[in-house]
This record gives structure tokens, C-alpha cells and sequence, in this order.
């Protein structure tokens, strides 16, 4: 009887929480509102060798109280740009980094790309946060806003989805 009592009492606190870190209120911080994405690209990587060379940028992604970390190659987001800018309007605005002919393996380039990169991940966030008719908008998602409802938005953020190499993805 008291195993089974014990046993018992163990799932209903698991469970309870669980129910609490599940249904975390974002109102509790109004910082979490206000800039409830965070987004950045600290650095690339170069994987592959010879003419199979090419760089990597690490994409770290902050939501709420959750982060993670994807690895993703310059067609990579020149193709998830392509492709939501054709569902949302309002990211043909956006200025992407212009795809280069020559010198996109120079250190300097690069460098530079990862900075561009980075900056309109934000601008991207920020637009889709804002507008009426993205899934992402705050007042849709509010309280439901996670690395799932990220990850459901767009493959792109969506860890082991284009990986390949042993860095990150292909």
C-alpha cells in the first residue's frame, strides 16, 4: 500500500511539473513581448575540401527560455527567403545578401556575409512578429510562442533537417 501510495504520489509530481513548465506564462516577464526572439550568428565554419569546400554559418536561436543551435549553408537561407517571401509580402522588402560569383570562399566576404545574414534574420523576426498575416504574429502566438512553433514556421530553424556534414548541414 505505501509503494503504490508512493509511486502515486511521484507521477502526480512529475506530472505537476511538467503542467508548469508546459503552460509558463510569458507574462510574467514583459521583457519576453518585447523582444521574445533572439537571434544570432556568431560564427561560420568551413567544411569540406577542394572544389566540395564551403562555409557553414552557426544560426543560435533564443525563444523565450529555449535555445538552440543550427548550422546552415548561405543557399540555405537564400532558399527559405525565396520561398516565404512568396507566402509574406512584406519580406521582399527585406534586404537579403546578394548571392557572389567570385571570392565566396575569402575570409572577408564571408565575414562579412555572416554579418548581413545575421541582420536580416532579425529584420525577419521582427516583420514576421508584426505581421497580420504570419503564424509567427505575437498577438496569434502570444503565450503558445516556442522552438516548436519556430520550428513548425520554417524547416530552416528545425534542427537535423539539412544535415549532412559532420558540422551541420549540406
Amino acid at each position: 500500500m505505501m509503494d503504490n501510495e508512493k509511486l502515486h504520489n511521484g507521477t502526480i509530481q512529475r506530472k505537476l511539473k511538467y503542467e508548469r513548465m508546459v503552460s509558463r506564462s510569458l507574462g510574467a516577464n514583459p521583457d519576453d513581448l518585447k523582444d521574445p526572439i533572439k537571434i544570432s550568428i556568431p560564427r561560420y565554419v568551413l567544411c569540406g575540401q577542394g572544389k566540395d569546400a564551403h562555409f557553414e554559418f552557426e544560426v543560435k536561436i533564443t525563444v523565450l527560455d529555449e535555445t538552440w543551435t543550427v548550422f546552415r549553408r548561405y543557399s540555405r537561407f537564400r532558399e527559405m527567403h525565396k520561398t516565404l517571401k512568396l507566402k509574406y509580402a512584406e519580406l521582399a522588402a527585406l534586404e537579403f545578401p546578394p548571392k557572389k560569383l567570385f571570392g565566396n570562399k575569402d575570409e572577408r566576404v564571408i565575414a562579412e556575409r555572416r554579418s548581413h545574414l545575421e541582420k536580416y534574420l532579425r529584420d525577419f523576426f521582427s516583420v514576421m512578429l508584426q505581421s497580420a498575416t504570419s503564424p509567427l504574429h505575437i498577438n496569434k502566438v502570444g503565450l503558445t510562442l516556442s522552438k516548436h512553433t519556430i520550428c513548425e514556421f520554417s524547416p530552416f530553424f528545425k534542427k537535423g533537417v539539412f544535415d549532412y556534414s559532420s558540422h551541420g548541414t549540406g
